[in-house]
């Protein structure tokens, strides 16, 4: 019982104790260290980060989210101070001297046998005068004239002097003050400084005392000092409301020891104004404004000459398979799994083990070339993106980021099993992010493994992808950095979603607090990572992609809103740092998706839209037609119909108005296949016809997909184009295997028939250097922004050749095997050689 008492006496002490306890008020001029709670105007805050509140910059809490965070009213109950009356001290008067009236010494008698006396002085006390402080000069500031206070919506020319927050600033450039762009948020448009501040008080000097030496003032983005990571030679931290610069590759050892001191710099303070923004956080991006399209897309060039047509009606003289299967014997199909994980028969040719046909190209044309890229190619495939043919393009595009969904789905329509979704959750748990924001699919693959042509990697693996950057990490970004710095005009883009991540779409757009968590996730890596863009591919907005039921009622308003609040924050972005950001989106290319959408209204914020003009058709569906032809295939009766690359196009610009220089087309860099029987194409040369009957008519689903699945690489029923040109094709486009080509005249597309025999037929809808030449052709003739590929570690080379040939790109380096003014002029065996020259005698 006592203890029981004693323990009531201690609770209640501490109960009262957290009664009174109050925070203690914010000053201006302290240093508060990440977590540091004050109190200001009535509420309590939390330091979100280590600064140093500077006299007269006006950071108090209230005005600085990235700083603090709002705690709420101050619940806790302030005590009225106590005061102890403070005795009046009793007060000993200091006498006033007294100067004694001297002794005069007589002259002594002297006595010759005594001694002399010495009389004792009498001593005049000292008076020590009573010392006046000396007390710092308050400085009163004098107003100056002519000032302008800054506010949303003015107009601000260059040189214009103005006061914000008590602080003075000078503007930079010529620009409109919008809310969010507040003078200390942006200094690419603004310096410190100027006659609109509050004058700074003049130190006062004691006499005799050293000069003490002035501590560096510059600001950095120097995030706090973390001693799990590596800092590389010249990385910058903040410590105790200092920043430091990295003298030499450090670990573990604090910037200010004194026992190692050859580690880092004091460069003077941290700035997180600075830094990349915080995720989530409360900065307004202000009103998106529209953007154009590329303006140098009616710069249009002269073809290469191509040489006279020719037919492809004899096999190649060269022997042999290379990979898993024999693509003379096995037409696929009945495959015992989807993918080479799962019990596909396919290949698994390793690109990476293969030569590549680039030429080198300049770049001249005014239309664009992009790449999409899949980081997964450096397993199985083993491919090598040191190898990647940046001279001959103008932008990468990374696939692929996801969305932090927690209910993300692992098993995707009509069922098959997927890791990506899980991935992405990976790494928003290791990073700690937000519902909503946007992270990388593949940690590993993006940041850490190490590559050939790569960067060294300066962290464990073990970081957020918001704690690290550019110079941190290796994996396909840090060959992307190298690529990028031996040839500077390549531009970098981030693709999020896809069809295999694009779930969360609908669930975070329809949701502010997680479109903004998300919005604050890409403007933060942009920064961070020095990308030059970021590219939505949600598939597909009010449509179900990869699972059933993610669509929403309200996606085509959400997709709206969120293209809006990017093209905000982007902008904002390019005023803190200077730079220029593209947002684009990967669009669906068939009528009822599209017909959902405002493209109207969603192409003012975008600078591209990439129109994926392929997979019109696939193993899902029996209907044997093109997957990516330029032109409408009259016969087909399944998802391709009355579609193709230059009807969407056509349709978008002509129903929505879109302008044809923010549309590129698409060029496939692989090939889609199905079994068939002997019989089932019904018409090959005048508009592609027929239904594949291979294997179980009445199947569906899975087991559908699975029976008619053709020859694959490493996917069923998807041959990659370095596969197509070593089994099914050679450099000249003469078959291989006992593989036939054709030409579609209707469609001006190509593909393949290998008769195997009764058991069943190889069927492969092709995209070849002609096919994608005359895109290339399409694109000069609309004035298109360009041409993109998907994906550019599928090609060999020869298709990436043939759309610099015809836009007319200079060749600089002539190495590969295969000519692309021959590839180009070289057609199936079922038409003749005047046929074949009127379809290629678009391209000039």
């Amino acid at each position: 019982m006592a203890n029981k008492k004693r323990w009531a006496g201690l609770l209640l002490a501490l109960m009262t104790a957290a009664v009174v306890y109050a925070a203690p008020a914010w000053q201006e001029g302290s240093t508060y260290t990440s977590g540091t709670v004050v109190s200001y105007n009535g509420h309590d805050y939390k330091a979100l980060v280590t600064h140093t509140a500077y006299v007269g910059a006006g950071w108090n809490p209230s005005s600085t989210p990235t700083l603090w965070q709002d705690l709420g009213p101050s619940n806790n109950v302030t005590p009225t101070p106590v005061v102890t009356a403070t005795p009046t001290p009793t007060v000993t008067p200091t006498p006033k001297p007294v100067t004694p009236t001297p002794v005069v010494t007589p002259t002594p008698v002297v006595t010759p046998t005594t001694k002399p006396v010495t009389p004792t002085p009498v001593v005049t006390p000292t008076t020590t005068p009573t010392t006046t402080p000396t007390t710092t000069p308050t400085v009163t500031p004098t107003p100056t004239t002519g000032c302008t206070a800054w506010a949303p919506g003015l107009a601000v020319t260059a040189g214009l002097n103005v006061s914000y927050n008590g602080v003075g600033y000078t503007a930079r450039a010529a620009h409109t003050a919008l809310a969010g762009w507040e003078p200390p948020n942006v200094p690419a448009l603004w310096q410190p400084g100027g006659p609109c501040g509050t004058p700074t008080p003049v130190p006062t000097t004691v006499p005799g005392q050293p000069t003490p030496t002035p501590l560096p003032t510059a600001h950095y983005c120097a995030p706090d000092y973390l001693a799990t990571k590596i800092y590389a030679k010249g990385a910058l931290a903040g410590y105790n409301g200092k920043a430091y610069q990295a003298l030499v590759d450090t670990y573990a050892i604090p910037p200010d020891s004194t026992v190692y001191t050859n580690q880092w710099k004091l460069v003077g303070v941290p700035d997180v104004e600075l830094c990349p923004v915080t995720i989530p956080n409360t900065i307004n991006y202000g009103t998106a404004q529209p953007v154009g399209g590329n303006t140098n897309s009616g710069k249009v060039q002269a073809s290469g000459k191509l040489s006279a047509a020719r037919i492809s009606n004899t096999a190649s003289t060269l022997t042999g398979v290379r990979g898993g299967i024999n693509p003379a014997t096995d037409p696929g199909g009945n495959h015992p799994g989807f993918d080479s994980d799962t019990g596909g028969r396919v290949a698994k040719l390793p690109s990476g083990t293969l030569p590549l046909q680039y030429n080198t190209y300049d770049t001249g044309a005014g239309q664009e070339r992009v790449a999409y890229l899949g980081d997964w190619a450096i397993y199985g495939r083993q491919y090598d993106f040191s190898r990647l043919p940046v001279k001959n393009l103008d932008r990468l595009v990374y696939g692929f980021a996801g969305i932090c969904f927690p209910a993300a789905k692992n098993t995707q329509e009509p069922g098959f099993p997927t890791t990506a979704p899980a991935a992405v959750l990976r790494t928003c748990k290791q990073s700690k992010l937000p519902d909503g924001a946007m992270a990388m699919a593949d940690f590993e693959a993006a940041f850490l493994r190490t590559l050939n042509g790569g960067q060294t990697a300066k962290i464990s693996g073990t970081e957020s992808m918001y704690d690290i950057g550019k110079d941190d990490v290796a994996g396909v970004f840090g060959v992307l950095y190298n690529l990028r710095k031996a040839n500077p005009n390549l531009h970098l883009d981030l693709s999020i979603g896809g069809w295999t991540l694009g779930e969360g779409f609908p669930w975070m757009a329809s949701d502010t607090t997680r479109r903004k968590a998300f919005v604050d996730s890409v403007v933060s890596f942009l920064q961070r990572y020095d990308f030059d863009g970021i590219d939505i591919d949600w598939e597909y907005p009010g449509t179900d992609g990869a699972v059933a039921g993610m669509a929403r009622p309200d996606d085509p308003q959400n997709y709206l809103q969120l293209l809006k609040d990017l093209r905000a924050g982007l902008d904002w972005l390019t005023v803190k740092t200077g730079k220029k950001y593209r947002l684009s989106s990967a669009i669906p290319a068939t009528k009822g998706p599209l017909d959902k959408l405002d493209w109207r209204q969603i192409n003012q914020y975008l600078d591209r839209l990439y129109v994926m003009t392929y997979d019109l058709t696939g193993a899902w569906e029996r209907n044997i037609s093109h997957h990516t032809p330029l032109y409408n295939n009259p016969n087909a009766n399944g998802s391709s119909t009355g579609v193709s690359a230059s009807w969407t196009i056509e349709y978008l610009n002509s129903q929505y108005g879109v302008p044809f220089n923010k549309m590129m087309i698409g060029v496939a860099n692989y090939h889609r296949a199905k079994a068939i029987l002997p019989g089932d194409i019904k018409e090959y040369t005048n508009g592609l016809k027929g239904d594949s009957t291979f294997g179980d008519v009445n199947a569906t689903g899975v087991a559908s997909i699975l029976a008619i699945a053709g020859v694959g690489s490493w996917e069923a029923g998807v041959v990659e184009g370095y596969d197509f040109y070593q089994n099914y094709l050679d450099r000249d486009l003469k078959p291989r295997n006992g593989y036939h080509l054709y030409t579609d005249k209707v469609t001006n597309a190509d593909y393949l028939v290998n008769p195997i025999g009764p058991a069943g037929w190889s069927f492969i809808t092709a995209e070849t250097p002609r096919t994608a030449g005359l895109k290339a052709q399409y694109a000069k003739d609309k004035q298109l922004a360009g041409v993109f590929f998907w994906q550019v570690e599928q090609d060999n080379g020869y298709n990436l050749n043939a759309v610099n040939y015809v836009l007319g790109n200079k060749v600089l380096s002539d190495v590969a095997d295969g000519k692309p003014q021959d590839q180009i002029a070289t057609c199936g065996e079922n038409v003749t050689a005047a046929e074949c020259q009127a379809l290629i005698g678009a391209i000039k």
